[in-house]
């Protein structure tokens, strides 16, 4: 009698508090609007609610002049009570699709759009729906633009990635380390991507792109580009279009990312069989000297010349044996 009574109460009751709950959320950076939904019930055992259909407008940032361009849809949404002392409990989404406008993406988003996804996120306050807003807000950004959220966070869903003009559908979802969540990428659709662009990445630079989703859409451009750029440059000279390659490939990784990240990409990249001792160091160095023109604020128009003409670029395996150890860098 009970649940029938609240089963019936529910709805009407959800649906005249949901203006409170929209001026709630607007001070934290989140407006909804044309919020709607097909059904909301309450479970058997009093301890949750069910929303199925749930589809709104959304504006991340209120403070603009734009407002409800991104759309949420939620096939199910479900807030269940895990600890009754503590009144703390989780949210459930499935069939999740989230389509951001421009205006709304944060900076370091390389997506603007998921599908097919699937969000848990658990130990929230429920007893105070403004507190339980905010904490999700927070895990949410932290796992969305620092990879590093701490506490349950559970995502898997699809992206689009659009490495000057291949896309290509890519799975997202999150690994636990400990008591912290992060996002990586299937290896197969970055492996995919990859060959689709021509990149010849080994099995341990496929490996980093996967670690790093935040990063993989920029990284693959990047790889792209300097392979572009070599080919142009030195078209007939496959020795001089390999240490362009090289050396372009490393100062750009290098200004994006800074030298520390770069050498964790370009040395997986010399962990690749076949090339001869000479043929290592020279990538190696070269590698190394992409970062050192980064630290001169060589300009990267600058760099085709200066890979022909600077005495301490390497232009061929054979140059090894006489270049001399201690000029050589690693």
């Amino acid at each position: 009698m009970v649940w029938s009574l609240a089963s019936a109460l529910v709805p009407r009751l959800a649906r005249e508090a949901l203006p409170t709950l929209q001026a709630r959320l607007e001070p934290m950076g989140i407006k909804l609007g044309d919020v709607a939904f097909s059904r909301l019930r309450i479970s058997p055992w009093l301890n949750g609610l069910v929303l199925d259909d749930l589809q709104a407008r959304l504006d991340l940032k209120p403070q603009d002049r734009t407002e409800l361009r991104s759309q949420l849809d939620i096939a199910r949404l479900e807030v269940r009570l895990t600890h009754l002392l503590s009144l703390r409990g989780a949210v459930h989404a499935t069939g999740l699709e989230v389509r951001l406008d421009p205006s709304d993406r944060p900076p370091r988003l390389p997506f603007d759009r998921f599908s097919n996804a699937r969000l848990v996120i658990g130990d929230l306050p429920v007893r105070d729906p403004r507190q339980a807003a905010n904490a999700i807000r927070e895990k949410l950004q932290a796992l969305f633009s620092e990879n590093y959220a701490i506490g349950e966070v559970e995502f898997s869903g699809e992206v689009i990635l659009d490495i000057e003009g291949v896309t290509q559908v890519a799975k997202l979802y999150t690994e636990r380390e400990g008591e912290t969540f992060k996002l990586r990428f299937r290896e197969d659709d970055i492996r995919a991507i990859a060959q689709a662009k021509g990149m010849d990445l080994v099995p341990e630079q496929i490996e980093i792109v996967s670690l790093y989703p935040l990063r993989a859409p920029v990284i693959l451009a990047l790889t792209d580009q300097a392979r572009a750029l070599a080919i142009q440059h030195a078209p007939d000279d496959v020795w001089l279009q390999d240490a362009l390659r090289h050396v372009i490939w490393s100062f750009l990784l290098t200004r994006t990312f800074g030298p520390v990240f770069a050498t964790t990409v370009t040395d997986a990249q010399e962990l690749r069989p076949g090339n001869t001792p000479d043929e290592r160091t020279m990538d190696f160095h070269n590698n190394a000297i992409g970062r050192r023109f980064v630290s001169e604020n060589v300009p990267l128009a600058d760099l085709p010349r200066r890979v022909r003409s600077d005495p301490d670029v390497i232009r061929h395996p054979e140059e090894v044996e006489h270049f001399g150890e201690d000029r050589l860098l690693r």
